[in-house]
């Protein structure tokens, strides 16, 4: 027993010190960086892109965004011998089409305190074929012209066997881990081959975006509307798009894209597969499901990888038209009290809060932030607490007093200067490894920064998968697309995903529903 307190004591010093260390590295990073910023040696750090390369690492982090119906382009050589003619063109076509877009030419770099994103020259594409035991069976790169030419077929195929046998031991991985485990593992099967050809090739492939193909029957909205099982068909470690594309009617694809948040943010990934629609048009118009009130579309589901948060995810299609009626009520009957207009995303936020679930909690929504002074494009978080303004006379008191508030945020996150903005740009000035320690060992300030419930909208999305992160938003994600998608029954309806803590979020399509109804009734109300 005596041995054992002894290093216990020991262990509690270690980390004592190491918490210490920790903070001593922050502060004085802090000061310095306000320093030389102030001497104008250098800009404060864009924020955003670390802060997020830091709290979604895992697999369900990742959000998911799809396009319905589309008529892929012609091939302009002979399909291969063999090869499925729809599939082959498909990657093909996309393929051509990534190359042409900037927001495609990122990889991520993975650090172990922080995910990174760096540019690339070019945009291969590697098909994944998984077998009926879900492992890794084959590959078939797609490479991108304006790169080097494939290597002679020998080292072609030997660098795809390593690659193969690298993922399916790997496959289990935490995602955190998974891909420099099957880099070091392809390295290692490839060290005994002097030429650096092939290590080149295979680093190039393990940088792509991943292409799978998946069969379903597309007459079935329960298969059809189903985001894929993207856990189960991971890309191959640093491309940051993982694409699924399954075969509709009339010789049609629908495709899912799944993206890490490092790589690229949903609005100018929405842009990229709208882009995508107009050049390669569409074929049949696709009826989505007809709204279900209160109940779930797809049930809740794991969605993350083994080892990981346990989180779920679901999907509900909604009809949200009273909820729109009702803001262009408030709008007319506050056009003069409030500094420019209610939101959407600002009453939807404000009658959630309402729920008992949900009161008093702090409510965080995203706002697409444009490039400015030198900074890409990204996000940006509006995060505040209905409670702190609700004043108990009705379901309307305090609610100007928000929307104002929310407006003002809004503004100041779209120049760059709201308090969330400064917090990340501060956390910026730190050391990866010591931002992540700070992070970890405070995930209570998480939720006083970023909430515990975040809503956020993509407008021309079809059926958008929410995002998550790694520590926090104990409540759970919710992920709006848009709300004029047409419906079986003629209702326009909008898809809205749910991540959550597993076993946490079966009840949200009812508070959802509930909030739907609250929205009708309120319009009545002559006291807005």
């Amino acid at each position: 027993m005596g041995n054992y307190n002894r290093f216990s004591l020991q262990k509690g010093l270690t980390e004592v010190g190491a918490r210490l260390w920790v903070t001593i590295t922050a502060t004085a990073s802090v000061l310095a960086g306000k320093a030389l910023i102030a001497a104008g040696l250098r800009r404060p750090p864009e924020g955003w892109r670390r802060t997020v390369g830091i709290l979604l690492r895992s697999e369900s982090t990742r959000f998911a965004l799809s396009a319905f119906a589309l008529r892929v382009p012609e091939a302009g050589s002979p399909d291969p011998p063999g090869s499925d003619a729809l599939q082959f063109r498909t990657a093909r076509a996309l393929q051509a089409f990534l190359a042409t877009e900037p927001d495609a030419h990122f990889a991520l770099e993975w650090l172990p305190p922080v995910t990174n994103r760096r540019r690339i020259g070019a945009v291969d594409l590697v098909v994944l074929e998984f077998g009926p035991d879900g492992r890794l069976a084959a590959i078939e790169p797609h490479l991108a012209t304006s790169g080097p030419p494939a290597p002679p077929p020998d080292v072609s195929a030997r660098v795809h066997d390593t690659i193969i046998r690298g993922y399916n031991d790997t496959s289990k991985a935490i995602e955190v881990d998974r891909p420099g485990r099957l880099l070091n593992k392809v390295r290692d099967a490839l060290a005994s081959v002097a030429l650096q050809t092939y290590e080149t090739y295979a680093l190039r492939l393990l940088t792509a975006s991943c292409l799978s193909f998946e069969r379903i029957d597309p007459s079935d909205p329960a298969q059809r509307f189903r985001p894929p099982a993207f856990a189960a068909r991971r890309t191959l470690g640093f491309g940051y798009l993982s694409w699924v594309a399954r075969a509709g009617t009339s010789g049609t694809i629908d495709l899912w894209v799944s993206a890490h948040h490092v790589g690229l943010d949903g609005v100018p990934l929405q842009e990229l597969l709208d882009r995508l629609e107009r050049t390669w048009g569409t074929g049949d118009s696709v009826a989505f499901p007809a709204p279900a009130p209160g109940r779930a579309f797809i049930d809740p589901h794991p969605c993350h990888a083994v080892g990981e948060r346990a989180i779920d995810q679901l999907v509900t299609f909604v009809d949200l038209s009273p909820v729109f009626a009702l803001r262009e009520d408030l709008n007319a009957r506050h056009a003069g009290a409030i500094d420019g207009h209610v939101t959407f995303g600002t009453l939807i936020a404000w009658l959630l809060s309402q729920e008992p679930e949900f009161a008093g909690v702090r409510i965080a929504s995203t706002v697409d932030v444009a490039a400015s002074s030198g900074y890409e494009r990204d996000v940006d978080v509006v995060s505040l607490r209905a409670a702190d303004f609700a004043t108990g006379e009705g379901p309307w008191g305090g609610f100007v007093e928000y929307v104002r508030e929310f407006n003002r945020l809004i503004a100041a996150a779209r120049t760059r200067t709201s308090p969330v903005r400064v917090g990340m740009q501060t956390a910026g000035l730190i050391p990866a490894w010591a931002h992540a320690a700070v992070v970890r060992a405070n995930p209570a300030a998480l939720d006083d920064t970023f909430g515990t419930l975040c809503v956020t909208i993509v407008r021309e999305a079809r059926v958008f998968i929410a995002p998550m992160t790694d520590l926090g938003l104990t409540h759970g994600f919710f992920a709006i697309g848009s709300a004029r998608l047409p419906s079986g029954n003629g209702t326009p309806v909008a898809s809205v995903s749910v991540k959550g803590e597993a076993g946490r979020i079966a009840h949200y399509p009812a508070i959802l529903q509930r909030v739907i109804k609250r929205a009708a009734a309120l319009r009545g109300d002559r006291e807005m």
